[in-house]
């Protein structure tokens, strides 16, 4: 993931509240969908919000460019298992956002970003999820951003 993206897990509403405290580092790596079902043709519903793309296993199902806005639905023995949803802050797209959010919302899913932030698929709370996160931080003034992560220079002592 590229330090512009801001990364989401698909996670269907059902699964959620039955699993309400799963780890944060394990929120993107649950298999949230193996108990669930994505709505039928979802692959064409997914196809609107980003153009399909190719993977090197069978296993995983990509929508998007890697480097930019990106959907991706792992499989395992051909079904559905997990899906994430990385939006790229740099250049914001309104119709990968609101094919994004209306996706969830056919999907009964909402959105669970990397920190484990709970988003509901609405463009308010969607939209303050991107910008309090990291990828925002950095798209908005890469410099303070990564100074922010440097050590502090020995002439300022």
């Amino acid at each position: 993931m590229a330090v512009w993206q801001v990364e989401f897990a698909i996670v269907p509403r059902r699964a959620l509240v039955a699993k309400p405290r799963v780890a944060i580092p394990q929120v993107l790596d649950t298999d949230w969908w193996s108990a669930e079902r994505l709505p039928a043709g979802y692959a064409n519903q997914l196809a609107a919000v980003a153009t399909p793309g190719s993977s090197s296993t069978a296993e995983l199902q990509t929508w998007g460019e890697a480097e930019g806005n990106r959907i991706e639905l792992w499989l395992e023995n051909g079904k559905p298992t997990r899906m994430t949803a990385r939006v790229d802050v740099r250049r914001l797209d309104a119709r990968f956002g609101a094919m994004l959010l209306q996706f969830a919302k056919v999907a009964g899913a909402v959105l669970v970003r990397r920190d484990g932030l709970v988003v509901e698929p609405l463009v308010g709370a969607f939209g303050a999820a991107l910008r309090s996160s990291e990828a925002w931080r950095y798209a908005s003034d890469p410099a303070a951003f990564l100074a922010s992560y440097s050590e502090p220079d020995d002439d300022d002592e």
